[in-house]
């Protein structure tokens, strides 16, 4: 039988301990790759940059031209003048919106500002006259301004949470709205549920507020778009909830990546 010197040894443990240090490097490199996939799966959201720079606020009026006397124009002016100010002070970390829903769960007057479609729409559904268009169209275009200088830092906030089964019905519900939607990042707010209750406090439903940051070529206003997607279990009785279901709320204009 061949005889083992010390140094054969010595030499077998170095190998053994080099061979051992390959093994845990391949295993840790292994480790972040997956934890670099989850992430990327689950959708979180990348903080927004910086942004340091100075509120610039129009000198644009704060009533309509002189000539713009009716109170229709007075009551959208003065909406509108609200969502300019909203959108120039907007600062990452301030608040989690950017401009105030008004009716129907959405701003009109920055879709009217920054969508050339929704402007052509909106000044179409409120019949307004070419002879009009003065009252309110250079308000869209500060509205505008203040939103290429703010709108790019506003990301969704505090979707934490992360499921398979939620994540998958807001994206059908976001497939549904917009076939063509990329899916930047899926989550919900919080990991237990809501409880909606009637007026004799049985419950009515459970629901976790969820969203979808998306970018699509429909929207031809270069934003991106949050959109707000609730996931709901209707009360069955005997304290037992339905199977969970997708509820569309809205969505608003965002930042992209």
């Amino acid at each position: 039988m061949k005889q083992l010197h010390c140094k054969h040894l010595l030499l077998g443990t170095l190998f053994a301990a080099l061979a051992a240090c390959s093994g845990s490097g391949s295993s840790s490199s292994s480790s972040t790759g997956s934890s670099a996939s989850t992430s990327s799966a689950t959708g979180d959201v990348p903080p927004a940059p910086a942004d340091n720079s100075p509120v610039v606020h129009s000198p644009i009026a704060a009533r309509p031209p002189s000539d713009c006397g009716s109170g229709f124009w007075s009551v959208h002016y003065e909406d509108a003048y609200k969502t300019l100010r909203e959108a120039e002070e907007f600062k990452v970390g301030e608040r989690t919106f950017y401009v105030r829903e008004l009716s129907d769960r959405r701003n009109e007057y920055l879709l009217a500002s920054i969508s050339p479609k929704f402007r052509q729409d909106w000044l179409s559904s409120h019949k307004t006259p070419d002879k009009e268009t003065h009252c309110i169209v250079p308000l869209f275009d500060e509205i505008n301004a203040a939103a290429k200088r703010t709108l790019k830092n506003y990301r969704p906030v505090g979707y934490k949470f992360h499921e398979a089964a939620d994540e998958a019905l807001i994206k059908d519900a976001v497939k549904e709205k917009i076939p063509d939607a990329e899916i930047y990042a899926v989550g919900v707010k919080q990991s237990s549920w809501d409880i909606d209750k009637l007026g004799n406090g049985i419950p009515q439903d459970r629901y976790k507020y969820g969203m979808a940051w998306v970018k699509s070529a429909t929207f031809d206003d270069g934003y991106c778009r949050i959109v707000h997607v609730n996931i709901i279990q209707d009360y069955s009785g005997a304290g037992t909830y339905g199977d969970s279901k997708p509820r569309y709320i809205n969505m608003v204009p965002a930042g992209c990546k």
